[in-house]
């Protein structure tokens, strides 16, 4: 399986990243609950110890920024919103996570996978037959446009990012920084954080070869020995329920 599909795979749920719900890192965050972000970064701050010690045995090489350094903290934010930004303008891409968009209440109950929307104004264009998924939206179009600003505006609120680096990417290697990665998010979420994964720039198809350049540059991961498997921004956010599963059930071949 391609890397592509393989994140698709594993991070199957709500459109946290791509609609309205990335910009909960940007609403309702008082100054006083980042304000912590700002001595953030070293070994002694208890919620980057945790999520640095929950990496344990991983061949993994853990990292963050927090507003501490907030000239490199920038550098993260430009390289994610620009990776958004060429995923959302490429027709074939935008096309690809159409295929798994599970529109409405029964959709989502039928399928349980893909990428969940209950917006009511989607529904209703989606039950009038005005949503067209088998058409990209045109890069300057609203549907296109509203998204590169929310998820601009969403980076531009992001107090920290994390990565995890590995020598080698095969796939016993996924593996173990996939196994690394939950450790980490469940340590954060023990810690009152949550974290959004950020895989646009980690994807290898031509329109995405500069940010991929970029952020493999900016960790330290040069490549071919090194490959940057997770990265993601981390900060304060509204709770979100659990994403859609079909249960063990669904995946057990019964003779």
């Amino acid at each position: 399986m391609e890397r592509r599909g393989f994140l698709r795979v594993v991070g199957g749920g709500v459109i946290a990243a791509a609609t309205a719900s990335a910009s909960g890192c940007a609403q309702q965050m008082p100054s006083s609950a980042v304000a912590a972000w700002r001595k953030a970064g070293g070994a002694t701050d208890p919620r980057r110890r945790a999520m640095n010690d929950a990496v344990g045995p991983h061949p993994v090489r853990f990292g963050f920024v927090g507003t501490d350094r907030p000239q490199l903290l920038a550098r993260h934010r430009a390289i994610a919103s620009e990776a958004w930004r060429i995923e959302l303008v490429t027709p074939r891409t935008i096309l690809e996570s159409y295929k798994w968009l599970r529109v409405g209440a029964g959709e989502i109950a039928r399928h349980r996978d893909g990428i969940s929307l209950l917006d009511p104004m989607v529904v209703w264009l989606d039950r009038f037959g005005l949503l067209d998924r088998d058409q990209a939206p045109a890069p300057d179009s609203f549907a296109t446009t509203s998204q590169i600003e929310e998820f601009g505006n969403a980076m531009a609120s992001t107090p920290g990012f994390l990565w995890m680096v590995t020598e080698g990417n095969d796939r016993a290697t996924q593996v173990e920084a996939g196994r690394a990665y939950v450790r980490v998010q469940l340590a954060a979420t023990v810690h009152g954080l949550s974290m959004q994964p950020l895989s646009q720039a980690l994807q290898e198809y031509p329109e995405q070869a500069k940010p991929y350049a970029d952020i493999h540059r900016l960790l330290d991961a040069p490549r071919p020995v090194n490959t940057v498997q997770m990265w993601a921004r981390v900060g304060f956010a509204p709770a979100i329920g659990p994403a859609p599963r079909r249960g063990l059930d669904a995946h057990i071949v019964r003779t």
